[in-house]
Protein backbone atom coordinates (compact mmCIF):
# COMPACT_ATOMS: atom_id res chain seq x y z
CA UNK A 1 0.00 0.00 0.00
CA UNK A 2 1.22 3.50 -0.87
CA UNK A 3 0.96 6.42 1.56
CA UNK A 4 1.33 9.88 0.06
CA UNK A 5 2.55 12.58 2.46
CA UNK A 6 1.22 15.84 1.03
CA UNK A 7 2.50 19.24 2.17
CA UNK A 8 0.55 22.42 1.36
CA UNK A 9 -0.30 25.70 3.06
CA UNK A 10 -2.75 27.66 0.90
CA UNK A 11 -5.52 27.46 -1.76
CA UNK A 12 -8.04 24.82 -0.71
CA UNK A 13 -9.41 24.56 -4.24
CA UNK A 14 -5.96 23.56 -5.54
CA UNK A 15 -5.57 21.16 -2.60
CA UNK A 16 -8.85 19.43 -3.42
CA UNK A 17 -7.91 19.12 -7.07
CA UNK A 18 -4.52 17.69 -6.21
CA UNK A 19 -6.10 15.08 -3.95
CA UNK A 20 -8.43 14.08 -6.78
CA UNK A 21 -5.46 13.95 -9.14
CA UNK A 22 -3.55 11.59 -6.83
CA UNK A 23 -6.57 9.33 -6.47
CA UNK A 24 -7.30 9.28 -10.18
CA UNK A 25 -3.90 7.90 -11.16
CA UNK A 26 -3.17 5.61 -8.19
CA UNK A 27 -4.71 2.45 -6.72
CA UNK A 28 -7.85 2.74 -4.65
CA UNK A 29 -6.11 1.45 -1.54
CA UNK A 30 -3.49 4.22 -1.66
CA UNK A 31 -4.07 6.86 1.00
CA UNK A 32 -3.04 10.44 1.63
CA UNK A 33 -1.83 12.17 4.79
CA UNK A 34 -2.14 15.94 4.53
CA UNK A 35 0.27 18.18 6.43
CA UNK A 36 -0.80 21.79 6.93
CA UNK A 37 2.35 23.89 6.78
CA UNK A 38 0.54 27.23 6.94
CA UNK A 39 -0.45 29.62 9.72
CA UNK A 40 -4.20 29.01 9.31
CA UNK A 41 -4.85 26.09 11.66
CA UNK A 42 -8.10 25.25 9.88
CA UNK A 43 -6.62 25.17 6.40
CA UNK A 44 -7.41 21.90 4.66
CA UNK A 45 -9.47 20.36 7.47
CA UNK A 46 -12.79 20.63 5.65
CA UNK A 47 -11.25 19.35 2.43
CA UNK A 48 -9.71 16.39 4.27
CA UNK A 49 -13.02 15.54 5.89
CA UNK A 50 -14.95 15.72 2.63
CA UNK A 51 -12.31 13.89 0.59
CA UNK A 52 -11.62 11.30 3.32
CA UNK A 53 -7.98 12.27 3.65
CA UNK A 54 -6.07 11.81 6.90
CA UNK A 55 -5.07 15.12 8.49
CA UNK A 56 -1.68 14.98 10.21
CA UNK A 57 -2.22 16.08 13.79
CA UNK A 58 1.46 17.01 14.09
CA UNK A 59 1.10 19.76 11.48
CA UNK A 60 2.60 23.12 12.34
CA UNK A 61 3.46 26.37 10.51
CA UNK A 62 6.65 25.92 8.53
CA UNK A 63 9.16 28.27 6.98
CA UNK A 64 11.94 27.50 4.52
CA UNK A 65 14.23 27.03 7.52
CA UNK A 66 11.87 24.68 9.36
CA UNK A 67 10.21 22.76 6.50
CA UNK A 68 12.72 19.93 6.84
CA UNK A 69 10.71 18.44 9.71
CA UNK A 70 7.56 17.86 7.60
CA UNK A 71 8.42 14.28 6.59
CA UNK A 72 9.59 13.44 10.12
CA UNK A 73 6.31 14.64 11.61
CA UNK A 74 4.31 12.53 9.15
CA UNK A 75 6.48 9.47 9.84
CA UNK A 76 5.95 9.84 13.61
CA UNK A 77 2.23 10.46 13.26
CA UNK A 78 1.77 7.32 11.18
CA UNK A 79 3.76 5.23 13.67
CA UNK A 80 1.95 6.64 16.69
CA UNK A 81 -1.36 5.61 15.12
CA UNK A 82 -0.08 2.20 14.05
CA UNK A 83 -1.01 2.86 10.43
CA UNK A 84 0.39 0.22 8.11
CA UNK A 85 1.74 0.97 4.65
CA UNK A 86 4.51 -0.25 2.34
CA UNK A 87 5.81 2.93 0.71
CA UNK A 88 5.81 6.54 1.96
CA UNK A 89 6.03 9.14 -0.81
CA UNK A 90 7.05 12.79 -0.37
CA UNK A 91 4.61 15.10 -2.18
CA UNK A 92 4.42 18.88 -2.44
CA UNK A 93 1.66 21.10 -3.80
CA UNK A 94 3.27 21.41 -7.25
CA UNK A 95 3.54 17.67 -8.03
CA UNK A 96 0.87 16.27 -10.34
CA UNK A 97 0.29 12.81 -11.81
CA UNK A 98 -0.31 12.51 -15.55
CA UNK A 99 -0.35 8.73 -16.10
CA UNK A 100 -1.05 5.54 -14.16
CA UNK A 101 1.50 2.91 -13.27
CA UNK A 102 3.26 4.37 -10.21
CA UNK A 103 2.66 1.36 -7.95
CA UNK A 104 3.80 -1.04 -10.65
CA UNK A 105 6.94 1.03 -11.12
CA UNK A 106 7.68 0.93 -7.39
CA UNK A 107 7.23 -2.84 -7.23
CA UNK A 108 9.56 -3.33 -10.18
CA UNK A 109 12.32 -0.85 -9.40
CA UNK A 110 12.35 -1.09 -5.61
CA UNK A 111 12.72 -4.85 -5.53
CA UNK A 112 15.65 -5.23 -3.12
CA UNK A 113 15.79 -1.50 -2.29
CA UNK A 114 14.60 0.61 0.64
CA UNK A 115 14.39 3.99 -1.10
CA UNK A 116 13.90 5.54 -4.52
CA UNK A 117 15.38 9.03 -4.69
CA UNK A 118 16.73 11.62 -7.07
CA UNK A 119 20.42 12.49 -7.45
CA UNK A 120 21.82 10.96 -4.28
CA UNK A 121 25.26 12.41 -3.60
CA UNK A 122 27.73 11.79 -0.80
CA UNK A 123 29.31 14.74 1.01
CA UNK A 124 32.65 13.87 2.61
CA UNK A 125 34.69 17.07 2.66
CA UNK A 126 33.53 20.53 3.80
CA UNK A 127 36.22 22.12 1.64
CA UNK A 128 34.74 20.55 -1.50
CA UNK A 129 31.09 21.33 -0.80
CA UNK A 130 29.52 23.50 -3.52
CA UNK A 131 25.82 23.40 -2.55
CA UNK A 132 24.96 26.10 0.01
CA UNK A 133 22.79 23.86 2.26
CA UNK A 134 25.61 21.30 2.34
CA UNK A 135 27.99 24.05 3.44
CA UNK A 136 25.50 24.96 6.17
CA UNK A 137 25.33 21.33 7.27
CA UNK A 138 29.12 21.24 7.61
CA UNK A 139 28.90 24.47 9.59
CA UNK A 140 26.61 22.75 12.13
CA UNK A 141 28.32 19.38 11.85
CA UNK A 142 29.21 19.05 15.53
CA UNK A 143 25.48 18.96 16.30
CA UNK A 144 24.35 16.78 13.39
CA UNK A 145 27.16 14.25 13.73
CA UNK A 146 25.42 13.04 16.89
CA UNK A 147 22.27 12.35 14.86
CA UNK A 148 23.95 10.61 11.94
CA UNK A 149 26.82 8.95 13.81
CA UNK A 150 28.83 9.13 10.60
CA UNK A 151 31.75 11.19 9.34
CA UNK A 152 29.80 12.15 6.18
CA UNK A 153 26.25 12.75 4.97
CA UNK A 154 24.18 12.39 1.81
CA UNK A 155 21.93 14.73 -0.12
CA UNK A 156 19.13 14.36 -2.62
CA UNK A 157 16.04 16.18 -3.93
CA UNK A 158 12.91 15.68 -1.82
CA UNK A 159 9.96 15.71 -4.28
CA UNK A 160 8.80 12.14 -5.08
CA UNK A 161 11.24 10.58 -2.62
CA UNK A 162 10.02 7.10 -1.67
CA UNK A 163 10.98 5.09 1.42
CA UNK A 164 9.81 1.67 2.53
CA UNK A 165 8.06 1.41 5.88
CA UNK A 166 10.73 -0.97 7.18
CA UNK A 167 13.58 1.52 6.77
CA UNK A 168 11.45 4.32 8.22
CA UNK A 169 10.95 2.30 11.41
CA UNK A 170 14.72 1.91 11.68
CA UNK A 171 15.29 5.61 10.99
CA UNK A 172 12.89 6.68 13.73
CA UNK A 173 14.29 4.18 16.22
CA UNK A 174 17.85 5.33 15.59
CA UNK A 175 17.46 8.97 16.60
CA UNK A 176 17.39 10.65 19.97
CA UNK A 177 14.05 12.41 19.58
CA UNK A 178 14.76 15.11 22.17
CA UNK A 179 18.09 15.96 20.58
CA UNK A 180 16.54 16.06 17.11
CA UNK A 181 13.74 18.32 18.32
CA UNK A 182 16.30 20.75 19.72
CA UNK A 183 18.09 20.80 16.37
CA UNK A 184 14.84 21.40 14.50
CA UNK A 185 14.34 24.46 16.71
CA UNK A 186 17.88 25.82 16.46
CA UNK A 187 19.19 24.80 13.03
CA UNK A 188 19.36 27.35 10.21
CA UNK A 189 20.05 24.81 7.45
CA UNK A 190 17.99 25.30 4.30
CA UNK A 191 16.71 22.16 2.56
CA UNK A 192 17.47 20.17 5.69
CA UNK A 193 15.07 17.39 4.70
CA UNK A 194 17.07 16.77 1.54
CA UNK A 195 19.99 15.65 3.71
CA UNK A 196 18.35 14.36 6.88
CA UNK A 197 16.25 11.44 5.62
CA UNK A 198 18.59 9.98 3.03
CA UNK A 199 21.46 10.07 5.53
CA UNK A 200 19.38 8.39 8.24
CA UNK A 201 18.34 5.75 5.72
CA UNK A 202 21.93 5.06 4.70
CA UNK A 203 23.07 5.10 8.33
CA UNK A 204 20.58 2.31 9.02
CA UNK A 205 21.69 0.17 6.11
CA UNK A 206 19.13 1.41 3.63
CA UNK A 207 19.68 0.39 0.02
CA UNK A 208 18.93 3.44 -2.12
CA UNK A 209 18.14 3.51 -5.83
CA UNK A 210 18.29 6.65 -7.99
CA UNK A 211 15.50 7.60 -10.35
CA UNK A 212 16.47 6.96 -13.96
CA UNK A 213 17.73 9.84 -16.09
CA UNK A 214 14.64 9.47 -18.27
CA UNK A 215 12.47 10.44 -15.25
CA UNK A 216 14.33 13.64 -14.53
CA UNK A 217 13.19 15.66 -17.52
CA UNK A 218 9.84 16.10 -15.79
CA UNK A 219 11.12 15.95 -12.19
CA UNK A 220 13.22 19.03 -11.61
CA UNK A 221 13.66 22.05 -9.36
CA UNK A 222 13.24 24.76 -12.00
CA UNK A 223 12.09 26.17 -14.34
CA UNK A 224 8.37 25.53 -14.03
CA UNK A 225 7.03 23.02 -16.52
CA UNK A 226 5.29 24.51 -19.55
CA UNK A 227 2.00 23.28 -20.97
CA UNK A 228 3.88 21.90 -23.98
CA UNK A 229 6.16 19.86 -21.72
CA UNK A 230 3.28 18.52 -19.66
CA UNK A 231 1.44 17.44 -22.80
CA UNK A 232 4.61 15.65 -23.93
CA UNK A 233 4.82 13.93 -20.55
CA UNK A 234 1.17 12.87 -20.77
CA UNK A 235 1.81 11.29 -24.17
CA UNK A 236 4.62 9.17 -22.72
CA UNK A 237 3.19 6.23 -20.71
CA UNK A 238 6.53 5.84 -18.91
CA UNK A 239 6.08 9.27 -17.30
CA UNK A 240 3.74 9.10 -14.32
CA UNK A 241 4.22 12.48 -12.60
CA UNK A 242 5.53 15.98 -13.25
CA UNK A 243 7.18 18.63 -11.08
CA UNK A 244 7.07 21.60 -10.77
CA UNK A 245 3.54 22.18 -12.11
CA UNK A 246 2.82 25.64 -10.68
CA UNK A 247 1.26 27.50 -13.59
CA UNK A 248 -2.53 27.76 -13.23
CA UNK A 249 -3.18 26.87 -16.87
CA UNK A 250 -0.86 23.87 -16.67
CA UNK A 251 -2.60 22.55 -13.58
CA UNK A 252 -6.02 23.20 -15.09
CA UNK A 253 -5.11 21.19 -18.19
CA UNK A 254 -3.90 18.27 -16.05
CA UNK A 255 -7.08 18.31 -13.94
CA UNK A 256 -9.27 18.23 -17.06
CA UNK A 257 -7.68 15.10 -18.54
Amino acid sequence: MICFALLAHEDEYALRQQIKNIRKYNPKDAFIVFYNGGKDKDFGKKVCQEEQVRYCGYSRPLTQRTSGRFFYDVMRWLEDRHINYEYLVYLEYDIMFVNRGFREMLKERMNGYDGLLKWVKKETDPQKATWDPAKQMWGEWNDWRQVFQLDHFYRTSSPMSVYRHGIIKKMLASVNKNHLERLFQSSNIRCLGEMLYVTLARKNGGRILDYRNSDLQYLRFRPNLTLKEVKEAKDNPAVMFVHPAKDIQVRKWIWEQ
